[in-house]
């Protein structure tokens, strides 16, 4: 019957009788190459033994170095490789560039919904409390301890808490108070000391 690849070039070297490569052991794909290279014409029905053989029999004719053409044919199959790898690796970089965009816009358009509305009210000064404090008193009048105790049930989260430097170990939030209460005369007015040598302090007047 007719071969299903037989070669078109009409080599003028004498044909060796065992070519040190083994063509058997190659991919269909890379032998079609080869094929097409030495103007082997082959079916697409071709058995891969006989196209083999036939890419054999051209590859012989060629008076060229046997190791150089087949490195040169695995440098090819490496560069494909490492193409379609590359192409794979940017694709996946591509897609996860663009997962990670569309949770961040939609994260930051979420923030923006939520924060937008409110706006941050300004927090009471260790003024304010005081004065809170002596309005919630009997006669609207009382000791540093009242205020104290009215301050630390009220605003108990707002008062900073940490020691002051020293011997006294006072808190800091109490050293403030007394500070404040015995500094602002124009606010706050020093009324009387009871028996227990206590001071008492009220709202100077015009403080409502």
């Amino acid at each position: 019957g007719r071969r299903c690849a037989q070669n078109s070039m009409n080599g003028s070297h004498s044909l060796p009788l065992d070519p040190v490569v083994d063509f058997s052991a190659l991919p269909r794909a890379a032998l079609e190459r080869l094929a097409g290279h030495y103007g082997v014409e082959a079916s697409r029905r071709c058995e891969l033994p006989e196209l083999a053989m036939a890419v054999r029999d051209a590859f012989a004719r060629e008076a060229v170095d046997e190791e150089q053409v087949m490195l040169s044919l695995l440098q090819r199959e490496r560069r494909e490789a490492k193409q379609a790898s590359s192409e794979v690796h940017h694709k996946r970089a591509r897609e996860m560039t663009a997962k990670t965009t569309a949770r961040s816009s939609h994260s930051g358009t979420h923030r923006s919904i939520e924060t937008t509305p409110r706006k941050k009210a300004r927090g009471m000064t260790y003024g304010d409390m005081i004065s809170f404090a002596l309005r919630q008193l009997p006669g609207r009048r009382g000791t540093l301890e009242e205020i104290y105790g009215v301050m630390e049930s009220k605003f108990g989260a707002q008062l900073n808490t940490e020691l002051e430097a020293g011997p006294r170990q006072v808190p800091v939030w109490k050293a403030s108070v007394r500070k404040i209460i015995n500094l602002n005369g124009e606010r706050f007015h020093r009324s009387s000391t009871e028996a227990g040598g206590h001071s008492i302090f009220e709202l100077a007047k015009g403080q409502v």
